[in-house]
């Protein structure tokens, strides 16, 4: 309650780490480190400032320095649990990602004001108008911005909110094999960096290196695209370029990259297989389970107008499963305690029943009582189109709410008077009766129209639950009597129905609770 009073306190100046906002921040700030990841080791080909790369350097630069202050108005998790004081905040920022940040930012920003003071710096620099120590300066700000790098430790965090979205396994694979193929190329971009500056480095001091071969005559990008090929052909049995080791060191430089290769390809190949496996395995059973049941559906001679409502139906299901799966099939979630179990049961389950004035006061009045109810006295049934729910003269059973689809309520159809209304999603409920009295029958039909997923209220599951806490029981007891009332005088007027339709009888069960 201390956690939840201080998130109320706090309302609207720290966001919660999942917030869509801060996901959407977190999401940009992961495509400017990729930015740096291919751009930094890229200064070692020497490729000329543009307005783009410009353009982009100031916008990583205010990117990360407005990161400082979002980061200290956004929650953080620790040992499960979500904190959202800003006392916290500060100490955990100043213990974490404050060192990164100012080891990153503080270069950034000299090199940056130094530019700015100097706008012909690098044309100084290479003409030898800075001197010797000016030189050195600014080799050491433009070696310190490699610091940048640094923040590729929150790529992961990164990936991870990004995964949380993906709620299709199929999505969630082809994402990661898109997440093995980016790191194979970032590996190589790397190398291949690495191997262009040893080369250099080894050129500028006299030592024949592999550059030495018209190399230096070329582009700035054909230099870039030879070395990534050279790195890239270490990795796979592919053609390789005319590029040998010169020297001992690159000659060993170039086994490591091998022996190194060795391991890392595989393990990236050994993961891309691994997913493909997968996906093809779903595919195939899939493919499998619907064979059989149309098999099965031949071979007892079901009716082919029948046949085609049970596959038409089994397909829309077997989609819905793979978009809504159930508690049971997360066998983690059999981990969490009782009390996170209610609260998660109350964010599927509540949602559709909030259309009800009785349980929108209990979600205010008293939130347990709601987090109890949506986990132990709501089921889920699945309806195919044409389904019957219940019968005129049929004993109630539930309190049912729409969750997905619509449905089609007749009363009297075998009079010339039959009524029929469309039941609808978020507007209305059927079977409220049965909460209140033993005695309820059903006076008309329910069919679904489409396919359909329907909340259902048990009403013992229901009594026995509000009757813990005394003030709850008191209200729904009062609400209950003035709620029959008003049926029976429906009944007296010939107007006694199953469902309530929300835009009509709001206003009118609102007032049963005052």
């Amino acid at each position: 309650m201390e956690n939840i009073n201080k998130a109320r306190n706090h309302k609207g100046i720290i966001a919660f780490p999942a917030s869509k906002h801060r996901v959407a921040w977190d999401l940009f700030g992961g495509l400017l480190i990729l930015y740096d990841l291919f751009v930094i080791p890229l200064k070692v080909f020497e490729y000329p400032d543009t307005l783009f790369t410009d353009s982009m350097d100031w916008m990583t630069l205010l990117f990360w320095s407005l990161n400082v202050p979002a980061t200290l108005t956004v929650g953080f998790t620790r040992r499960g649990e979500t904190v959202m004081a800003p006392g916290e905040i500060l100490k955990n920022y100043l213990k974490t990602w404050c060192i990164v940040d100012v080891i990153t930012l503080v270069p950034d920003w000299a090199f940056t004001l130094v530019r700015i003071s100097t706008p012909n710096l690098e044309d100084e620099a290479s003409g030898g108008g800075l001197g010797e120590e000016g030189v050195r300066l600014l080799r050491i700000l433009r070696l310190a911005r490699t610091a940048r790098l640094l923040r590729l430790l929150k790529l992961q965090k990164v990936m991870e909110k990004i995964s949380d979205y993906l709620d299709s396994e199929v999505a969630s694979i082809m994402a990661n094999i898109a997440k093995m193929i980016l790191l194979l190329l970032a590996l190589n971009h790397l190398i291949a960096c690495v191997w262009y500056a040893l080369s250099i480095a080894f050129h500028d001091a006299g030592i024949p290196a592999w550059v030495d071969s018209g190399m230096l005559t070329e582009p700035w990008d054909i230099r870039y695209v030879t070395s990534f090929h050279w790195s890239i052909t270490q990795f796979t049995p592919a053609s390789k370029p005319p590029v040998q080791p010169a020297n001992i060191v690159e000659q060993t430089f170039a086994i490591f990259v091998v022996v190194f290769a060795l391991v890392g390809f595989s393990y990236v190949v050994g993961s891309i297989l691994g997913s493909l496996a997968q996906l093809r395995s779903m595919t195939e059973q899939s493919a499998k389970d619907f064979w059989m049941m149309r098999r099965f559906l031949r071979r007892n001679h079901v009716p082919m107008e029948l046949a085609s409502r049970i596959q038409r139906f089994v397909e829309h299901a077997h989609s819905q499963q793979q978009k809504k799966m159930s508690v049971q099939e997360v066998k983690v979630l059999s981990l969490l305690s009782e009390g996170l179990m209610e609260e998660l049961q109350c964010a599927m389950n509540m949602p559709h029943m909030m259309v009800h004035p009785l349980f929108a006061f209990l979600n205010s009045f008293s939130v347990i009582t709601v987090q109890r109810l949506a986990k132990e006295a709501v089921q889920r049934f699945q309806l195919a189109r044409g389904d019957t729910q219940f019968l005129p003269n049929q004993e109630g059973s539930y309190l049912y709410f729409i969750a997905a689809g619509r449905m089609q309520y007749v009363r009297d159809a075998d009079t010339p008077n039959a009524r029929v209304e469309v039941v609808d999603k978020g507007e209305d409920w059927i079977g409220e009766p049965v909460m209140w009295t033993p005695f309820w029958v059903h006076v008309g039909q329910l069919t679904a129209v489409s396919e359909c997923d329907l909340c259902a209220v048990a009403p013992k599951a229901f009594g026995d639950i509000v009757a813990l806490v005394r003030p709850v029981a008191a209200i729904v007891a009062r609400y209950s009597q003035k709620f029959m009332m008003w049926v029976k005088d429906l009944d007296t007027k010939g107007e006694l129905t199953d469902v309530i339709q929300g835009e009509d009888a709001t206003d009118t069960i609102r007032s049963f609770l005052d």
